[in-house]
């Protein structure tokens, strides 16, 4: 029913093309180009691209510099097979709001519907996963020092006054308080193993309280033993176009 996949700064720009069909030769072959004219988007209406969306909202951010941060996750929803055709739009934009209201909407890069692929149509909701932050006192303290005394041009006495050092004042001294992070990427936080193990009941009680009942836990993930990744999904149906193949093979001789 939904699986979930963390990226890290390297193939975020890769992943938004794929999701918004922007790569002119896909490698998926699942997909069925006479058909994504029937994709939609459930994307937050923006001024600017996902991609420099994605840039501005980690700007925003506590991020470590580090080339194995996942800046970037994504879950897949796909529509219960025993779904009406008549209640799929009210389903994912459901499916949407419980997310955006999950992760925040702040933090939403992009949310597509494909229905060019093969098996039943599936909601594409990317996100930054923002867990709780901290920021430095030190930088809090100068910020609104300068935004009550705008004017002031004395480091020694400002630094003084605020108990730190001339190298803090200095460091901070034209930060504004919208650069004071609201949060940090952790994508180890945010999705950890409770917030796995209790999204699928989450996601049902959502859609019940809103009138609509939905088969969002089928069983397959409780047997496999959890959520799957949309790459194992894939090798999954690879493996079973093999094993089709043969068999047709073999019944030609």
């Amino acid at each position: 029913m939904a699986s979930v996949e963390k990226f890290g700064e390297r193939s975020n720009s890769n992943q938004l093309r794929h999701i918004l069909r922007q790569v002119r030769y896909p490698a998926n072959a699942d997909i069925d180009s006479s058909r994504t004219h029937l994709n939609y988007s459930l994307s937050p209406d923006r001024d600017m691209a996902p991609a420099d969306y994605l840039q501005k909202r980690l700007s925003q951010l506590h991020c470590m510099e580090r080339e194995d941060v996942r800046t970037m996750c994504g879950w897949v929803i796909t529509k219960p097979k025993d779904l009406p055709e008549s209640e799929e739009r009210r389903f994912f934009r459901l499916c949407y709001d419980f997310l955006a209201q999950r992760y925040g909407e702040r933090n939403v890069v992009a949310a597509e519907v494909h229905k060019d692929e093969s098996g039943e149509a599936h909601l594409h909701f990317y996100f930054v996963p923002v867990a709780q932050y901290t920021p430095s006192q030190h930088m809090v303290n100068v910020v609104r020092y300068f935004e009550e005394h705008p004017h002031e041009a004395n480091i020694s006495k400002v630094a003084r006054e605020l108990g730190t050092s001339r190298k803090t004042v200095l460091r901070y001294r034209n930060k504004t308080a919208s650069d004071i992070p609201d949060g940090k990427v952790c994508a180890y936080e945010v999705l950890n193993r409770k917030e796995l193990l209790s999204f699928h009941g989450d996601l049902k009680l959502w859609l019940l309280q809103n009138g609509l009942d939905a088969n969002v836990n089928s069983g397959i993930t409780v047997e496999q033993g959890g959520n799957r990744t949309v790459a194992e999904l894939k090798q999954e149906r690879e493996q079973q176009r093999e094993q089709q193949h043969t068999t047709t093979h073999e019944h030609e001789f």
